[in-house]
């Protein structure tokens, strides 16, 4: 059961009574999902790569779609093109989605977020979006992506999505030189990303949560 909340920077998110867990985290939606994957993840690769034509991002979470149409909004602002896919194996339908999405949502924005699934969709001349309707745990590796933003649930509330199988899955999917990041700092989560070959680091967190997690793949 799906309950809409308004959180601490005036964006909405879910709270699913189910798992126990919210969508985004109740100090802000908005501001953890621009600190954590806009500005820790995209943008810091794009600051390391600025000739490359191209960012290729894979998000493990569709959710709300809130950081798809942040990243189109990076795209458009900053003139760079990116390919972004999605993965999600229970999608919210579009109806739930409007309830708590953006209040500012453009024509091309809302096509983010009720364009049919397992299609490919241009949205802009800076942003194409593939939405992936599936078990992340089916994914067999035909492409690699820069960035990987891993949002799913809390470690409580989905352990299986933080453990070494799940995390040597999204790993795998990077480049080399390749950003992972995501806003745990669980220990465990951290000492498996090392394991898997991949440097860490903690890094400052969004509102409420000291401390997140950022990996380059070497």
């Amino acid at each position: 059961m799906l309950k809409k909340i308004t959180t601490q920077d005036g964006s909405c998110s879910f709270y699913d009574s189910v798992i126990k867990e919210t969508y985004h985290s109740k100090n802000g939606a908005l501001t953890e999902s621009l600190h954590v994957y806009i500005s820790k993840g995209l943008d810091y690769w794009i600051n390391l790569n600025q000739k490359l034509e191209l960012c290729k991002v894979f998000e493990m979470g569709f959710g709300t779609g809130l950081n798809a149409v942040l990243t189109k909004r990076f795209s458009e602002v900053n003139k760079k093109i990116i390919s972004y896919s999605s993965i999600e194996k229970f999608p919210l339908s579009f109806d739930q989605i409007k309830t708590v999405s953006l209040k500012d949502l453009s024509p091309n924005e809302n096509k983010i977020l009720n364009s049919l699934w397992n299609e490919i969709h241009e949205i802009s001349p800076f942003f194409k979006i593939h939405k992936i309707h599936d078990d992340f745990f089916n994914i067999i590796n035909k492409d690699f992506y820069d960035v990987i933003f891993y949002d799913p649930f809390a470690y409580h509330a989905q352990p299986y999505m933080w453990s070494e199988k799940a995390l040597k899955i999204s790993t795998n999917l990077l480049k080399k030189n390749g950003v992972w990041v995501s806003y745990c700092a669980k220990g465990e989560v951290r000492r498996i990303l090392e394991r898997l070959g991949l440097c860490v680091e903690r890094i400052s967190g969004p509102p409420g949560k000291r401390e997140m997690l950022r990996a380059i793949k070497n």
